[in-house]
């Protein structure tokens, strides 16, 4: 596909819930990775994979730098443990850069202040230990990364496409987000049918109505 073709795949995401893709398929979904704050819409940008191999975390300065407006980053944090790499000045980076939103397999600090940017970081979770300024070896960009959570096994690439909302987050290769896009589209105009049938009736006090038809 080439640029404009995965533009308007990703445009056409934004109109899809994950938990519409998730009645389809469980693959590319990231279970224990939760927006840290409400996220009322659908995100959907293409991803820049960083990896992390030591608690130097400079990589991710560099990738700040090179990724491009609207895409996503997403950085395995795996070897870190408890400690956050990414925090408020960074999101502020990530809002100057016009990133769409940051997923990070690992923790996030600065949890308060993120909220009150508003920027989309999802995460494993929060914690209030964090790295510090390190000699050991930075980390790459552009590699794969290997999620793992239970039987759940993903693989990310950068090039892939980040779907998320405050249900959570699938990572599909851009073939697999091509081929999922009719039904996903087609079971989202059924449900959202019958949602405002039943949300009509909620709202006029016609559910005994509704129900006994």
């Amino acid at each position: 596909m080439n640029d404009i073709d995965i533009r308007e795949l990703i445009d056409s995401y934004k109109e899809i819930g994950t938990s519409t893709i998730g009645h389809l398929t469980g693959k590319g979904y990231l279970p224990d990775i939760k927006p840290l704050n409400p996220c009322a819409n659908t995100i959907v940008g293409r991803v820049l994979t960083v990896q992390l191999t030591s608690d130097n975390t400079d990589v991710i300065n560099q990738a700040l730098i090179q990724v491009a407006p609207n895409d996503v980053l997403c950085i395995d944090a795996q070897i870190l443990g408890v400690k956050a790499c990414w925090g408020a000045l960074r999101t502020c980076a990530a809002i100057y850069e016009k990133l769409s939103a940051v997923i990070i397999i690992g923790q996030a600090t600065d949890s308060l202040q993120i909220q009150q940017l508003g920027f989309p970081v999802f995460a494993q979770g929060i914690s209030a230990v964090t790295t510090f300024k390190s000699n050991q070896a930075q980390g790459t960009l552009a590699s794969d990364i290997a999620y793992r959570f239970g039987e759940q096994k993903t693989t990310i690439r950068s090039g892939d496409i980040a779907i998320m909302d405050n249900d959570g987050v699938f990572i599909l290769s851009v073939d697999v987000a091509q081929q999922l896009l009719s039904d996903c589209q087609k079971k989202h105009k059924e449900d959202e049918v019958k949602f405002q049938m039943f949300f009509e009736a909620y709202r006029n006090n016609e559910l005994n109505k509704l129900f006994s038809d």
